[in-house]
């Protein structure tokens, strides 16, 4: 992936990108970045233009995110675990 990509997520918007990279969300270097930041980038353009929140705001979204992503990870292999062990 290429930063242009990330540019071209938020329209332009080269002080929320340097803010995603300065809050460490995002990476500098192209050759970290991942289709993981693609879709914060999108989602951070998308509540700080479209939904009009704040940067605290922003940052209690994506931790509360990240873990709803991580639980449900963890109940996927709970599951998987009890699956396997009916057997």
């Amino acid at each position: 992936m290429r930063r242009d990509v990330l540019i071209s997520l938020l329209e332009g918007d080269l002080e929320l990108l340097e803010r995603l990279c300065a809050e460490g969300l995002v990476p500098r270097d192209d050759d970290a970045l991942r289709p993981e930041h693609a879709e914060t980038v999108r989602v951070v353009h998308t509540l700080v233009h479209d939904l009009d929140i704040n940067w605290p705001g922003v940052e209690v979204i994506l931790r509360m995110r990240s873990e709803l992503v991580a639980t449900r990870r963890q109940i996927e292999d709970l599951l998987a675990l009890l699956r396997s062990g009916k057997r």
